[in-house]
């Protein structure tokens, strides 16, 4: 996680070596939210890129990287009962991971296992014929194969009787907050009301180039560099 209050202190002191004046709470505040936000919907899913190649571009797990600097993010659900074959999202919902089910199998020995099976996300476009369909239509009513559709703020599973689902999500970031109290005139930094940025300490200096872009500072990589040491310098 990274802490709200090294992330504010530098901003500010980029601000004041920039000659930008003193950066407000409240500006800071609102760009940290959008340079957090932008961070993570870049990670997850690049659409400029889909849009470029006309290709599906899904970064959740495209690599490594990828996956570890949206650990925090990533919820796992277990044991989820729909109702009539419908699961409601997540107040917090942001991207499907993964979702799937389990059911009892009997292996060529005759031995009872756990088999995992995942749903297959379908559009609305190819439902209709997937249920109909001499091959895959059984195996969904028999509980074999899964498949599932987006219906608003809810997912609808086939078969519907299915009744133990799994689910592992991307969520929302909390809202960063550098929370604040009012000392001889000047704000001082309230580390009981502030809210840390759910990310890992190592996504620290591409957060703060967002945050800066979006306070209309022109940092450079040089820039950021210089000002970290000199920080670091200060006990900061």
């Amino acid at each position: 996680m990274i802490n709200i209050d090294s992330v504010y202190k530098f901003l500010q002191y980029v601000s004041n070596k920039n000659q930008s004046g003193f950066l407000t709470p409240k500006d800071f505040n609102e760009s940290i939210r959008q340079a957090v936000y932008e961070f993570v919907t870049k990670r997850y899913h690049n659409v400029q890129k889909q849009n470029q190649t006309g290709a599906s571009f899904v970064g959740l797990e495209q690599n490594q990287k990828i996956t570890d600097d949206l650990r925090y993010l990533l919820i796992p659900l277990t044991n989820l009962i729909p109702v009539d074959g419908i699961i409601p999202l997540p107040k917090d919902y942001l991207h499907l991971s993964t979702l799937s089910y389990y059911r009892n199998n009997v292996d060529e020995e005759g031995d009872l296992n756990i088999k995992y099976i995942d749903f297959n996300v379908l559009r609305d476009t190819e439902l209709s014929a997937m249920l109909n369909s001499n091959i895959f239509g059984k195996k969904i009513k028999s509980g074999k194969m899964g498949v599932c559709v987006f219906r608003g703020d809810n997912l609808e599973l086939f078969p519907k009787t299915i009744n133990n689902v799994n689910m592992v999500y991307l969520k929302k970031p909390l809202d960063p907050k550098w929370a604040f109290d009012i000392t001889n005139g000047k704000p001082v930094y309230n580390a009981v009301n502030s809210v840390d940025i759910e990310l890992p300490e190592d996504c620290k200096n591409e957060i703060v180039f967002m945050c800066s872009s979006y306070l209309g500072i022109n940092l450079r990589e040089n820039e950021l560099i210089s000002y970290s040491e000199a920080l670091k310098s200060q006990g900061v």
